[in-house]
């Protein structure tokens, strides 16, 4: 199956103006999130949604919120390590429902919903070490399925942006490696 080029895609905040009656997942939980839900949580400032347009027809939509997970070093894959620098919480981004129309599934949606979110994290004017995402049953499989290495902690799956960034099999047009922070970058002072 071919995939859809990235320049045939577009990206557009959720609004009242959009016709979401022809969207439709497969998943009758997501397909009422986005049509009932979405907008509400959005002017709650409780997450924002972004609709994916594909030939002016929503293709997909990634819905987002501030998080934070909790780490121990112990729990984490040594690679997530941030030497001298042990935090109590860690800033992440999570993915709070990912969801492409079943007739586009297969053709990098979803991969390029999930490259939206990356970016999104690396171009805050805040901190984020991570992704986060609670997956549906069956969803890991994608997450799996693009080489994503997750350290489940308590009820979510977070994921390393440097690990991402660094993944063969994400999408290329990310942006790119950011430079590692030295170890005093991350010494906290304490008044």
């Amino acid at each position: 199956m071919t995939g859809i080029a990235e320049r045939e895609l577009s990206i557009l905040l959720l609004s009242s103006r959009y016709d979401l009656s022809p969207f439709d997942s497969g998943d009758a939980e997501l397909n009422d999130f986005l049509k009932n839900d979405a907008l509400r949580e959005q002017k709650e400032f409780l997450s924002k949604t972004h609709l994916c347009f594909y030939r002016d027809r929503v293709a997909g939509f990634i819905s987002m919120a501030a998080d934070s997970v909790q780490a121990k070093k112990d729990k984490l894959d040594p690679s997530q390590i941030i030497d001298d620098c042990e935090y109590p919480v860690y800033p992440c981004i999570l993915i709070a429902r990912l969801a492409v129309d079943k007739k586009l599934h297969g053709y990098g949606v979803g991969s390029y919903l999930l490259s939206l979110a990356v970016g999104y994290a690396m171009e805050s004017p805040l901190g984020c070490r991570y992704l986060a995402v609670d997956p549906k049953d069956g969803a890991l499989e994608f997450y799996e399925k693009i080489d994503l290495i997750f350290t489940t902690l308590l009820f979510r799956s977070p994921f390393n942006l440097f690990q991402i960034l660094a993944s063969a099999t994400f999408p290329s047009f990310l942006l790119p490696v950011p430079q590692a922070a030295s170890p005093r970058a991350c010494q906290r002072t304490h008044a």
